[in-house]
């Protein structure tokens, strides 16, 4: 695992097993599901619309079909893309271990949010295409910090804060992707955050 070559610390067990993250993905993808039972409600509503007000008035037979097809339509939509994100995210959890990783947050020239893992002496040992949260892009000091990285780096990975308060997906950049806005060699990594990169980022968990 590219983490041990740099002495980062890499969890004993699988992203899954830390406390509270398999849990609030499996709400996440409950919550998924209701979108999809709603939407399956919603298309029952549009067709007793159809079979009994039609007969009785056009209009509000039309009215309630539509608008219930129109919820029936978006909110399967968001229900099946929910759950196909939430199942990724359940997939790698269950898959892999957290690397802790010292990082840069940037942004590309066009405008792409990026994760540069670093090593000790602020080289880029990886890239990762990744809508990061804005709550993290804006609590990030300069956009140096730590995030636990679970996956396989030029593929896709989950992605937590420390503790794992927040989750989400990135994916590894292809060589010769678009340069990052301000490109060039980045600082070597602080003395405590590579501490805590080494020693103690699992350390109550182990």
């Amino acid at each position: 695992m590219l983490a041990d070559e740099y002495g980062y610390q890499v969890s004993c067990g699988t992203a899954a097993t830390y406390p509270g993250v398999y849990e609030r993905l499996r709400r996440e993808k409950d919550i998924a599901r209701n979108f999809l039972l709603f939407a399956v409600v919603m298309v029952a509503v549009a067709v007793a619309g159809v079979q009994w007000l039609v007969p009785v008035s056009l209009d509000a037979g039309v009215a309630v079909a539509g608008g219930a097809g129109t919820l029936a339509l978006f909110s399967g939509l968001g229900g099946a893309i929910g759950l196909a994100v939430t199942g990724s995210k359940l997939a790698l959890a269950r898959s892999h271990p957290f690397q802790a990783w010292p990082c840069q947050l940037e942004e590309t020239k066009d405008h792409q949010r990026l994760i540069l893992l670093l090593t000790p002496d602020g080289g880029v040992a990886r890239e990762l295409d990744s809508a990061v949260p804005d709550t993290v892009w804006r609590d990030t000091p300069d956009g140096r910090g730590m995030l636990w990285i679970a996956g396989d780096l030029r593929s896709q990975c989950l992605v937590a804060t420390p503790e794992a308060k927040e989750l989400w997906r990135a994916k590894g950049r292809p060589y010769g992707a678009s340069p990052v806005a301000g490109g060039g060699r980045l600082r070597a990594v602080e003395d405590e955050l590579l501490r805590t990169a080494t020693q103690e980022t699992f350390s109550a968990w182990l």
